[in-house]
């Protein structure tokens, strides 16, 4: 089957790291290896953050001629499916729906989300045409648990909404303990003997700076002993995240931006993943850590209790609760044992939720049996 890929929220050839095109990426990768070929429809990214109605309505007139232009293309007219990932009224598809009419192929959508509250607000457009995507799509993969409620009202069917836990290629094994901060000799200011607490997160104003600010403001009220910090990401806001964890400094080290290889060597020498998650979907990261045995401290937000089992591979807080997640993450830097416990139900957790060959043979199933019109597609 031919598959035409649009993701509006972030291009997966985007050259700014982050979940949404790492996830991308995935889906892609996902769809190739179940056997079909994959074609990015476009990488006209729709996504507008400040309500500026203009500016959107500039993103409309762009997504129109790109309309225009896959409609007269001859590779478009080969299509079975159209796949349109993360659709949400900051970032509405105005692409994929259309095409799939136009060629009379099935739609399906993966990570949809829809806020009754924002209806006539500044991204009043955007989410009458979630709204929309929603209400027409052939089948949509749910990543995330916390968006199915408003989902549920809006789909055609009872079978629209298909659950698949997130997903990631992860490494079919960890580092073993001993090996785990092997390089710690190239940084003096690492204690071989502290706990590592890692978390990696671009470093931009919004959700991810106030994430860095609770955990600054968590880590001050810790002992100033027994413990190091590995911060894994970079971005226009880093100095800022620096400043605030600048009374702490000598027991923290920003490692900056890595790829993927290099972030799991450090995953696998760390001991706790901490990231207080402010209104995150699920946090891929947090995927990442729990897919190298971390165990994770996190708030309690969108879908990140799909991710971790509160007292079994790290604990959920309450938002907002920083003197509660101080004392479960001290709790967890005293007590070896249960960080080995965690560590060790963070590994079934993944392989029993969210290998990337479980994710391959949901989707395939769901393909088979919600888009019968799609199965069909591969004998034109």
């Amino acid at each position: 089957m031919k598959i035409g890929f649009y993701a509006p929220m972030k291009p997966p050839g985007h050259p700014v790291p982050s979940g949404d095109r790492k996830m991308a990426r995935l889906l892609i990768e996902l769809l190739d290896s179940i056997g079909h070929e994959v074609v990015v429809l476009s990488t006209l990214r729709s996504w507008e953050g400040r309500g500026d109605r203009r500016r959107q309505q500039d993103i409309r007139h762009a997504a129109n001629l790109e309309l225009e232009r896959l409609k007269r293309d001859d590779a478009s007219r080969d299509l079975d499916l159209v796949f349109v990932y993360h659709v949400y009224h900051k970032a509405p598809d105005w692409i994929g729906l259309d095409l799939a009419g136009f060629l009379g192929v099935p739609y399906l959508v993966a990570e949809a989300s829809f806020a009754p509250r924002q209806a006539g607000g500044r991204w009043a457009e955007g989410h009458e045409r979630a709204r929309a995507c929603i209400r027409s799509a052939d089948a949509i993969l749910c990543l995330n648990p916390a968006d199915e409620n408003c989902l549920r009202d809006l789909v055609a069917g009872p079978d629209i909404l298909q659950r698949i836990l997130p997903f990631t290629s992860g490494p079919d094994s960890a580092a073993s303990t001993p090996d785990r901060k092997a390089v710690v000799c190239r940084f003096p200011n690492l204690d071989a003997d502290a706990v590592w607490l890692a978390c990696a997160a671009m470093m931009r104003s919004g959700d991810k700076l106030r994430s860095y600010r609770e955990l600054s403001a968590v880590l001050e009220m810790l002992p100033g002993q027994g413990w190091n910090l590995i911060v894994i990401g970079d971005g226009p806001a880093r100095r800022e995240v620096e400043r605030l964890f600048s009374k702490m400094a000598t027991r923290c080290l920003f490692v900056g931006e890595l790829e993927d290889p290099e972030v799991g060597k450090w995953l696998d020498m760390a001991d706790l993943y901490v990231w207080p998650s402010v209104n995150e979907a699920f946090g891929l990261a947090l995927l990442e850590a729990v897919s190298h045995d971390l165990p994770a401290l996190a708030y309690d937000y969108g879908g990140v209790g799909a991710i971790i089992e509160d007292g079994a591979n790290g604990f959920l807080v309450p938002a907002g609760e920083r003197t509660l997640f101080a004392g479960r993450l001290q709790s967890m830097i005293s007590d070896q044992a249960a960080r080995e416990r965690m560590r060790s139900n963070a590994r079934r957790k993944f392989f029993r939720d969210h290998r990337f060959q479980a994710a391959r043979s949901r989707v395939a199933d769901i393909l088979d049996r919600v888009l019968p019109t799609a199965r069909r597609g591969q004998s034109r």
